[in-house]
């Protein structure tokens, strides 16, 4: 089963009971996800089990005072358990000290990006801890949300060998097409997390939709695999972000496919994934963000690595973060942001890594300051949903990374061919695409 680490670091920021916050390093609580279901017949047998706890509780609290539960209840009540059950065998299956499963406890206003029926999941996580099934962690104010963890046959049934993670399925109905817009900056100019914006369907928000479904249903039938055994079902949702929530709705900045476990997958572990039985073949193309942000200004770039910086040669993952960053600032950055700062060798300022860069690259000094990161994003997203389009209509089964994909090593030629061209005609300017070679050490 695929071990959730990396999952977990890109949890790092969350949305409190009422308030914004982002989670202290020490506890990345996995966010409960209520489009996770308990379909496999392991799983449905654990949450027919804990449905009926729930409802003796239930009856024991109220003792001789109610009636038998609606059906409209019921219903309710079994769909918010059988996705309890789902995120916790996800929490479980690699359950660490101090990481709880982060669960939404404030009643809020539905919009397009919610599932409804969720209401009344308070009363059944009171009930499932009066039953002894879990433990409740009250929450922190800034810090986490209300967290719970199983205990007791519960959480044993939920680590035995046959239950796996596969058994985990998806609601239908969740909307694959995201929009959320900027909130500002914290002290140290570091972008707070974004708010999801909820908007009117219109022609294009039906198409792009109607591209992830594509992409999504072909999927659903591929075999997807790591270490011979099933993940829990996933579904890929396309991100687009505005500027300012002030801002028209518009669906042309970012765009960048997320929803699957592959895209957090630590390098290190691809050699263990499968698709229909067969290894992959990583495909990348080769520096494509800078080579993007040379399309743009109409300039070819520079021979060889283009992150290939004189006194960071050894850095390379911190350069690309740090060129990312003097393409997303709105005027010029006068302080590296602290993850970037934390993977440069000492004494490397904003200054001094700002003059590296256009040394580097003196073509792209007119674009850096003029937030211009997230248009090339949407370039790139662009250009990766009209490969995987193409592939699949092929018959080939792509697995999107952001600026790359993964294939059966058999469909790695034809794969490669569709990436450049789909590239020259989206973006005029070709990118090289290259296979990326096996990581022994984690990223």
């Amino acid at each position: 089963m695929l071990p959730l680490s990396s999952r977990a670091k890109a949890l790092l920021r969350a949305k409190g009971d009422g308030d914004e916050f982002v989670a202290p390093l020490t506890t990345p609580d996995i966010l409960f996800d209520p489009w996770a279901t308990s379909s496999g017949p392991k799983l449905s047998s654990i949450a027919a089990e804990v449905m009926q706890a729930v409802l003796e509780a239930h009856s024991k609290e109220a003792g001789s005072r109610v009636r038998q539960p609606k059906a409209e209840v019921l219903e309710r009540t079994a769909m918010i358990v059988s996705s309890i059950i789902a995120n916790l065998k996800l929490l479980h299956a690699n359950h660490r000290w101090g990481q709880y499963l982060a669960l939404p406890m404030k009643h809020t206003a539905l919009t397009r990006y919610d599932r409804p029926g969720f209401g009344i999941m308070p009363k059944v996580v009171e009930a499932m801890e009066s039953a002894g099934l879990i433990m409740k962690h009250p929450p922190v104010t800034h810090v986490r949300r209300t967290g719970i963890e199983a205990t007791g046959w519960l959480r044993a049934s939920l680590m035995a060998p046959e239950v796996h993670a596969a058994n985990i399925g998806r609601a239908e109905g969740e909307e694959v097409i995201r929009l959320s817009a900027r909130a500002g900056r914290d002290q140290y100019g570091n972008r707070l997390p974004s708010t999801l914006v909820d908007y009117r369907d219109t022609e294009e928000t039906i198409r792009l939709r109607g591209e992830m479904d594509e992409i999504n249903a072909f999927l659903a039938t591929q075999r997807i695999e790591v270490n011979g055994e099933r993940q829990a079902a996933h579904k890929l949702t396309r991100r687009f972000l505005l500027r300012s929530p002030s801002d028209p709705r518009a669906f042309n900045l970012h765009g960048r496919l997320y929803g699957a476990f592959w895209i957090s997958m630590p390098k290190v572990q691809r050699d263990s994934l499968t698709i229909n039985g067969e290894p992959i073949a990583d495909l990348d193309y080769a520096s494509m963000f800078p080579r993007l942000a040379y399309a743009r200004v109409g300039t070819e770039p520079p021979a060889g690595d283009l992150y290939a910086i004189p006194g960071l040669e050894d850095h390379r993952t911190a350069v690309k973060a740090g060129l990312s960053a003097l393409l997303s600032t709105e005027t010029e950055m006068i302080r590296l942001p602290h993850e970037v700062k934390e993977a440069l060798p000492a004494g490397w300022t904003a200054s001094r890594f700002r003059d590296a860069i256009a040394k580097k690259h003196p073509a792209l000094v007119p674009l850096v300051g003029r937030d211009i990161a997230m248009d090339l994003m949407f370039t790139e997203s662009c250009i990766l949903v009209a490969v995987l389009l193409r592939l699949a209509r092929m018959g080939i089964a792509a697995l999107p990374m952001h600026d790359g994909v993964m294939v059966q090593s058999s469909n790695e030629e034809a794969a490669m061919r569709v990436m450049v061209e789909v590239a020259a005609n989206r973006a005029a300017t070709i990118i090289p695409v290259v296979r990326k070679i096996a990581a022994t050490t984690s990223d």
